[in-house]
């Protein structure tokens, strides 16, 4: 690998066309893969056919969405793995290779024993005053990622989730509401941004409003650019404005953009869109192993020379690369694949070239954490005066999935009380067997996805309103605020919503109750609560 990196000036005229289309291919690379994989990737990188790679755990990992559960293979020292493939790899590159990774929540998306940070609709719930630790927590990110020798995070989602039971985005969206989802999208990505890392825009022109995981097959979205303007285009726009490098385009079809019903990472009047909105960086495909893409064709050279035609500048997820190098090079005009030749090799130059000033994070992902927990937690109804009421009549705490130990640990500290566990779901206790008058709920749903009602069995809501007949209940969610919209609300004397499982939830869920801490948060998504 070279010990200077070159300007766009200089390899223009040195690099051969065959050379630059290669850069515009990121295949992916698994963290944990057989050696023979990984002397297979490393021959396409010496010979020049790649530009960069995208990091996924396991083959199995990658797969999971779309052929059913696998075993996937648990590696404790993932994260030192992949810095020692990342500078394998780099070795065996001529030129410096872009390395990417889904980072939505920290590495440890793809990483184990790597910082994990809230995902974006629990950090939906921020209210103004403590946006600004989305910053903060760009920062972090950043930091984590360029210290294992990573460039580009492919995150924020700005998708604005106004389906409840959208399979694929959910959880990873801020929320339901165009105005916040721009602001903490902005936010997060000038903190990747500032922390030396590139960010990217995810997935044009919004894949939000969709009940079809694009995985298994492709959703169709019927909207007008007048529409979507009005919702989905919003935080594209605001992250455009503050100068995001990489905007990723969805596996979506919108059949009244392109009538053909292509989807818009093979689209090029979709992709216009984009060019039209004044984004002038480099537009990557979202991965094109996809399930939404065989109806197109099933041969993935066929699929990469599309996604170039239509307008995209990088590959993820690319197949079959050296028989698509000389399909691009003899169907794709030279000045276009010129094109986005220098919109990769910009973006190199930026991780590269050594003259942008970096920000380090002043804060551990711990104490990130502590400060997110807190600021995250929000609450429906009267649970400030319920929340006392329960301290001072005391309660029966019944527990529903998994036990939240943490949280229970520190009720101990300040209350006695007895413990009815339901792991299940099913069978909650009967009133007459529970000798307070306040029943004090947890709720730890087995998933975070909505599909069969996030793993809880379907009796849940009919057994929570025979109980509610003679009981208080209130309840605390370790999960998935979308939850709420299945649950008979109006039966309960508060919620509050910690919306996930991780300890310093917990233990800031059970600060809350004992009236030591507010939850300031504000519920990101849209919930019709004592309507």
């Amino acid at each position: 690998m070279m010990s200077e990196f070159p300007t766009y000036d200089v390899v223009k005229t040195q690099l051969h066309l065959r050379e630059k289309a290669g850069q515009l291919f990121m295949p992916a690379a698994f963290i944990n893969d057989t050696e023979k994989e990984i002397e297979n990737l490393e021959s396409l990188i010496e010979t020049g056919q790649v530009g960069g790679l995208c990091f996924f755990h396991s083959r199995a990992s990658a797969a999971t969405n779309f052929e059913g559960p696998r075993e996937i293979p648990y590696n404790e020292n993932s994260l030192s793995r992949l810095q020692q493939l990342i500078e394998r790899y780099q070795r065996a590159a001529r030129y410096p290779l872009l390395m990417a990774i889904d980072a939505e929540w920290g590495l440890a998306m793809r990483v184990e024993r790597a910082p994990q940070y809230p995902y974006a609709l629990t950090l939906g719930a921020l209210n103004r005053s403590s946006e600004h630790l989305l910053y903060d927590l760009g920062l972090r990110m950043a930091q984590d990622c360029r210290e294992i020798g990573i460039h580009l995070n492919l995150a924020p989602v700005v998708d604005i989730n106004t389906d409840p039971e959208n399979p694929v985005i959910g959880y990873r969206a801020f929320g339901s509401d165009p105005q916040a989802v721009s602001r903490k999208a902005t936010l997060l990505s000038q903190g990747l941004s500032d922390g030396g890392l590139l960010s990217c825009a995810k997935h044009f022109p919004g894949h939000g409003d969709t009940a079809v995981d694009s995985h298994l097959n492709l959703p169709v979205l019927h909207k007008s650019l007048t529409d979507l303007e009005r919702e989905e285009l919003l935080p594209f726009q605001a992250l455009i404005k503050a100068q995001v490098p990489v905007v990723m385009t969805g596996h979506l079809s919108l059949p009244q953009l392109d009538p053909s019903g292509l989807p818009a990472s093979l689209s090029e009047p979709i992709i216009r869109v984009l060019r039209d909105m004044k984004f002038e960086g480099a537009i990557i495909t979202d991965a094109l192993n996809m399930h939404a893409l065989k109806g197109i064709s099933s041969e993935p050279e066929i699929l990469n020379l599309r996604a170039i035609q239509a307008g995209n500048d990088m590959l993820c997820y690319a197949e079959r690369i050296p028989e698509s190098i000389p399909l691009v090079l003899r169907e794709v005009p030279a000045s276009r694949i010129e094109a986005s030749f220098k919109r990769v090799w910009d973006l190199k130059a930026r991780v590269f070239g050594g003259v942008t000033e970096i920000i380090p994070s002043k804060i551990s992902p711990h104490a990130l954490n502590r400060q997110l927990a807190g600021a995250c937690l929000f609450e429906l109804g009267d649970a400030p005066g319920a929340g006392a009421a329960f301290r001072k009549e005391g309660f029966d705490l019944v527990t529903i999935g998994q036990t939240p130990d943490v949280f229970i640990k520190k009720l101990q500290e300040a209350h006695d009380f007895k413990t009815h566990a339901c792991p299940s779901g099913v069978g909650l206790p009967k009133a007459p067997g529970v000798r307070s008058q306040n029943i004090l709920l947890t709720l730890w749903p087995p998933h975070m996805k909505p599909k069969d009602f996030f793993g809880l069995p379907s009796t849940l809501i009919a057994e929570l309103e025979t109980l509610s007949a003679e009981k208080k209940l209130f309840l605390y969610l370790f999960g998935n605020p979308y939850v709420l919209t299945k649950l008979p609300l109006n039966l309960l004397n508060g919620v509050v919503c910690a919306s996930q499982s991780q300890p310093v939830f917990q233990e800031t869920a059970g600060q809350h109750f004992s009236g030591q801490l507010k939850a300031p948060g504000e519920i990101p998504i849209d919930l019709d609560y004592g309507k």
